[in-house]
This record gives structure tokens, sequence and C-alpha cells, in this order.
């Protein structure tokens, strides 16, 4: 406070919210104003001095705005103020307090802040999380066992405070408190199932089953995420008749277990969801499909290829190695916009056992270049006039991989066309040019890349210099 002008317009608004009737949107407006100057001085001596009276009003609102203000920059001076708040008789007044003490405030009120914890006052609700997390910040040895004690009985979003600050700390010696509030079924046993999951504790798999078995499928969420964390192959028995829960969420969350989890039973479970009514189901169905799918996914995954899971679709066919693919991943290849999707099925189409019926002529030079990549692949000779026919495309890339396509097949009909590429006007398509003649290796190679060893591009001369090296031809 710069002036005694603070000060007075401070106290007046202090007499406005005391004055006034209990009338909830006149309290409020008076609150707010309080409130808003209470945080313009506090950044003044004369201003937190102000304060540290008002924190001893007989008004609570009064008292609440004071705290809380003083505890807001966690100001070491203000610390004593906030402490002894912690024995007010008034709960708002008490968490103000609670938000504002610093890990080394927590330290010497540790204590009292254990006795904050009341696991069964609805009303204190703020109170009991905001010493949950003073006392995770603090440094005193027995912070972390007495949440584990506390987790098992707390509500309202407190138990979510402690298992995140069990989380976060992972220290296993709260193992054995956690297993013992699945055991006795305690109320918090659902976010003990969660540290249990996120600290990969094995030997909870056991309990977590059981609590599994006696939940209802959404309060059970936690315990299933967990058991998948886990990759708990005995939990699967207990995971697929969620499948048929009423919650879609319920649904999608089991099948994402069962794919960490994995074993015999999840490829038929993945199979009957991708008939699930709801679309976030069928898409995990699809996922799980991919990765554990056997024979019998392959016509659903091929089927899938035609919605937007696409790429989790073609990620499994890829693992499977079933020539009747061949189909779905070429229509694939020539429709699809996506360049991760088209280069998956690009690269399923290369390893085929069988060589694709593709051909160059397609009015999207992306396309053009993926299917001579993949003819390429397969050196086919029976697709040397397509590989011939690319060589003439108006795109570059298209020609430079159609003369790298018929350096695989190496044979005689193709030295014509390389021989004519060696003159075309890029230079990549004539590097590409020359080193595929080298690995066809015919006769008169030197007087071939006559001209590509003198050519005005460096790339060109090191790949007809380096293909007469690998034939042991003179330079």
């Amino acid at each position: 406070m710069h002036n005694h002008s603070d000060i007075a317009t401070g106290d007046a608004l202090v007499a406005r919210l005391v004055a006034l009737e209990p009338t909830r949107a006149k309290r409020t407006e008076a609150y707010e104003a309080l409130y808003r100057h209470a945080r313009a001085v506090v950044v003044d001596q004369a201003g937190a001095v102000w304060l540290a009276t008002m924190a001893a009003h007989p008004d609570h609102w009064v008292r609440t705005i004071a705290v809380r203000t003083l505890g807001s920059g966690r100001d070491p001076a203000a610390q004593p103020i906030l402490v002894r708040a912690l024995s007010d008789p008034d709960v708002s007044v008490v968490e103000a307090a609670l938000e504002g003490l610093t890990p080394q405030s927590s330290d010497t009120v540790f204590d009292l802040l254990v006795t904050l914890l009341d696991k069964t006052d609805r009303s204190r609700l703020w109170v009991v999380r905001h010493a949950a997390r003073r006392i995770a910040e603090s440094s005193d040895p027995r912070r972390l066992d007495i949440l584990a004690d506390t987790l098992g009985d707390v509500h309202y979003g407190t138990e979510h405070d402690i298992a995140e600050a069990l989380i976060r700390a992972g220290d296993p010696r709260v193992v054995p408190a956690l297993i013992g509030h699945l055991h006795h079924r305690r109320p918090g046993r659902f976010a003990a199932a969660k540290v249990l999951g996120e600290l990969r504790v094995v030997e909870a798999t056991g309990p977590l089953v059981e609590v599994l078995r006696e939940s209802d499928g959404t309060q059970a969420l936690p315990v299933v995420e967990a058991l998948g964390k886990l990759k708990a192959l005995e939990a699967a028995p207990a995971i697929v008749p969620l499948l048929g829960h009423a919650s879609p969420h319920v649904r999608e969350c089991a099948l994402s277990a069962l794919n960490r989890i994995g074993g015999p039973l999840v490829a038929s479970a993945a199979l009957e969801a991708t008939d699930d009514v709801h679309p976030d189901v069928r898409a995990q169905a699809v996922r799980v499909l991919a990765r554990h799918g056997d024979h019998r996914a392959v016509g659903r995954l091929a089927a899938a290829c035609d919605g937007p899971h696409v790429h989790a679709a073609l990620t499994g066919l890829a693992r499977l190695p079933d020539d009747s693919i061949v189909p779905t991943a070429e229509r694939v290849l020539q429709t699809t916009d996506e360049r991760r999707v088209r280069k998956l099925a690009g690269r399923i189409l290369a390893r085929a056992g069988r060589p694709p019926s593709l051909f160059g002529r397609h009015p999207d030079p992306v396309v053009r270049r993926a299917v001579v990549w993949v003819l390429g692949h397969h050196a086919d000779s029976n697709r040397l006039w397509s590989l011939t026919n690319a060589l003439k495309d108006e795109d570059e890339i298209v020609r430079s991989r159609a003369a790298a396509a018929l350096g695989r097949i190496t044979h005689e009909k193709t030295l014509p066309p390389l021989t004519e590429a060696l003159r075309d006007p890029r230079p990549r398509v004539r590097a590409n040019a020359a080193t595929a003649l080298g690995r066809t290796a015919p006769e008169g190679l030197r007087s071939l890349l006559a001209d590509a060893l003198v050519d005005p591009h460096p790339a060109v001369r090191s790949a007809a210099s380096a293909a007469l090296r690998a034939t042991n031809r003179p330079l």
C-alpha cells in the first residue's frame, strides 16, 4: 500500500462484506471486490501487514481472503500466519492456509496435517485433498506410508491426488498396504489398483482379478487398466466378459487391456468385437487384431482397409504372410491419400509371394512412383514393358525408379531402354541408369558408359565409375 487511501479502500471493502445481508449475489460481488483489492496490495510491505491484521478478523470470509492472498506467493514471511490458520474453526480458512503452505512449513506441522486427513466428513473435502497434497510435498519419511494407509478410505477426488503422489514416488514399500486395500475391499481399492498397475506390481495380479470379478465394469476400469499394464495372462478370462458390458467405454478399455496382455483368447474376442455397434470399440478391435490376429483375421482386416482405420488394418495384414491380401494392398496403394498408408501398402506388395497386377499409368505421380518401386522389388521380367514405359514418364522420380528397377531384372532386353536413359535430362535418372547397367554387366559396358563417365553432373560420373568397378572393368 503506497498511501493511506489503499488502507481506507481495503477497510471499506471489509466493512461492506461484513455488513451485507446473506444474499448470494451481493455477497459474492463484495467478496470478489475485496479479493481483487487484496491481490493488488499484497505485493507491498504495508499491504502485507494490513492483510496479516485481516487474517485475525472476526468474519471468516475476511480471514479466508487474507490467508489465501498471503499464501498465494508461498512467501516464507507469511508462513507463520498460515500455520496458525490451520487451527481456525472455519473450514474455508483452513483450506486457504493449506493451499499456501510451503514444503518446509509442511514438515513443521506434519502431524497436524495428518489429523486433517478426515476420511469421513464430506464437508471437509477440500481440506482433506489439500492436506494430502501438502503431505506428499513434505520430506517427512512417514509421508508415503501415511498416504498409502489413508488411500483405502478416502473419497471424492482425494484418492486421485494420493494415487498420483504414490505413482510419482514409485516406492515399492507401499505395495503391501495397497494390496491390503484390495483384500479388504476398501473404498479406495480402485485407486490402489491404479498405483499397483503403474508400479508394475506383478504379485498384485490375483487380488486385482478378484476385485474385478466382484465389481461393476465402469467402477472397475482402473483394475482393468492395471491388469493390462501388468500383462497378466491369467486376467484375460475375467476381462473378456466385459466386452458385453453396456458401456462402450468399458468395452473399449477391456480390448485395450487384452491388447497389452495377449494370449489365446484375444484374437477371438477382437474378431467378435469388430461387429460392435460403437465405432470406438470397432476401431480398438481392429488395433487388437493388427497385433494379435491370426489367419482368421485376414478377412476382417482386409474389410477394415475400406474404412478410417486402414493403417492399423494394413499393419495387421503385414504380419500375416497371406497372398490373398495382395488385391487389398494394391487397391489401397492406388486410392489412399495418406503417405504412411501408401508406404505400408507398398511394403506389403514388395514382400508378397507373387508379383502384383499393378500398372504404372495412374493420374497421380505419387502413386506411379509407388507402383514402379513395388515392381522393381519383384524384378519380374514379365513387367519389362511397364518399366520401360515408365522410363518415359513425365515425373523424374518415376523415371529414376524405373531405371533402378530395370537394373534388378538383369535381362538383355533392358539394355536399350537403360542406354537411352543415360541421355535423360535429369541427372538422377542418368545416375540410376548407369548403376543399373553395371548390375546387368553387359559386354561393352565401358563403351556404353563412355558419355556417363564425362557427364557434367558428379553424381552421374560417380555412378558410372562405381558400375565399372563393380564389374572389374577398367575405367
